[in-house]
């Protein structure tokens, strides 16, 4: 069984609002056994919404639409569904009620323009709406049916588990199959290295196996199709530990992990402390593990010139300039300052330097990386390329993966 959102709504479309109701519907949709095959967004034109809607049901038994149910000119998707499925707007006396008394309640006159809520196509299943003025309905046809809510998350969200979900269950007979989702997160490969790895996983059926691409960290998601949870599970398990064995220490973290959350649990665990010095980054390191909230970061600074780097080092500028012709050593120097001055178990540092003529476009660049231990130092270097705010990101994951590849061998040895 599988379905299709339409999100309707010219504000979707020049970025105004985001549209979370299509995911939120596609996971109310996988929990009961329903697979999402496409999410459309179109704006508030008759012609255009009609389209998307015939297109849909063509392909799809079950289709869903969010937004176009207000009292404006522009709310459309009435009118659009009865002129697809070739049936008249008749207007619904007990909507029009609830929707009376949901204004009597909070103090407001309704206008008349509020009575265009209380029509939807002739034989429609109406769906009344307490949480707001807009009711949604069902339309049922002889190969599927089309399901319309209102935009509004809160009204939809509440719709959704409280009256579609239910009539989904009971008219396609949905008390068995179910999808479960796993996200494995990891770091230290591209996406296509990492794809090569698991090429041959990605093309199996059930369960699934997807990667989705961000700045330095990798999502590789696992979808399993089942007649209850506990077989849904032992799929997603057994093909999670196949990736693991494949991927080894790349894979850090699960779902909504994050890389500095879970570094920050590791210090807690261990009991150590952390500072951070970073030039090139520009901050995104210490905002990401300030982000923790965590006793254990103890303070990050940020250095991004020349000369707030000498004066943190006490150097001159001669020396400075003598020193900076060895960029390996003078991220050593940082990693050790900062965990002598700031008095903590492990100091992280990174450098990087950016030519003046390259500023403001894409470029390449040395980066380094230091974690000054109470046994000695850790360090790497990478040469990176591309925009400034997308090296500083992969930057940041750089420096966090060094430290937390050190946390996983310490913890490994204990």
């Amino acid at each position: 069984m599988h379905a299709e959102v339409i999100a309707i709504g010219s504000e979707l479309l020049i970025g105004q609002i985001v549209d979370t109701n299509s995911s939120f519907i596609a996971q109310c949709l996988a929990e009961n056994g329903i697979e999402l095959v496409r999410a459309t967004t179109v704006g508030d034109d008759l012609h255009r919404v009609k389209a998307a809607i015939q297109e849909a049901i063509t392909r799809s038994p079950i289709v869903i639409t969010t937004g176009g149910l207000g009292p404006t000119e522009d709310d459309l998707t009435r009118e659009a569904i009865a002129q697809v499925s070739q049936r008249e707007l008749i207007f619904q006396p007990h909507l029009m009620e609830q929707i009376e008394s949901l204004f009597k309640r909070g103090g407001f006159r309704m206008t008349d323009n509020n009575q265009k809520q209380a029509y939807i196509p002739e034989g429609a299943i109406p769906i009344e709406n307490p949480k707001g003025t807009a009711p949604g309905f069902i339309v049922e046809c002889s190969d599927g049916l089309t399901i319309s809510l209102p935009g509004v998350p809160s009204e939809m969200e509440y719709l959704m588990g409280n009256a579609v979900i239910p009539y989904l269950r009971k008219r396609f007979d949905l008390k068995r199959q179910v999808i479960r989702y796993k996200v494995l997160r990891a770091c230290g490969l591209g996406e296509s290295a990492i794809g090569l790895q698991i090429e041959d996983l990605m093309k199996g059926q059930n369960p699934s196996v997807g990667t989705l691409a961000s700045v330095g960290d990798i999502k590789i998601r696992i979808a399993a199709k089942a007649d209850n949870p506990e077989e849904a599970s032992t799929l997603i398990r057994e093909m999670e530990q196949e990736i693991r064995n494949r991927l080894g220490i790349l894979v850090y973290g699960v779902d909504k992990e994050t890389l500095h959350g879970n570094i920050v649990k590791e210090l807690e665990r261990i009991g150590w402390t952390l500072s951070v010095v970073e030039t090139f980054s520009g901050g995104i390191i210490t905002q990401k593990l300030a982000s923790t909230e965590s006793i254990f970061f103890v303070q990050g600074l940020i250095l991004p010139f020349a000369d707030s780097q000498r004066r943190f080092l006490n150097l001159s500028q001669e020396e400075f300039a003598s020193f900076s012709k060895d960029p390996r050593s003078l991220t050593d120097s940082f990693a050790r300052k900062a965990r002598d001055d700031f008095r903590t178990d492990l100091g992280l540092a990174m450098f990087g330097k950016i030519p003046e003529e390259q500023v403001t476009r894409a470029y390449r660049i040395e980066t380094y990386y230091s974690l000054s231990t109470p046994t000695g130092l850790e360090n790497q270097e990478y040469p990176l390329g591309g925009e400034p705010l997308m090296v500083r990101e992969r930057v940041s994951v750089i420096a966090l993966d060094l430290l937390r590849r050190y946390l996983l061998k310490k913890m490994q040895s204990a």
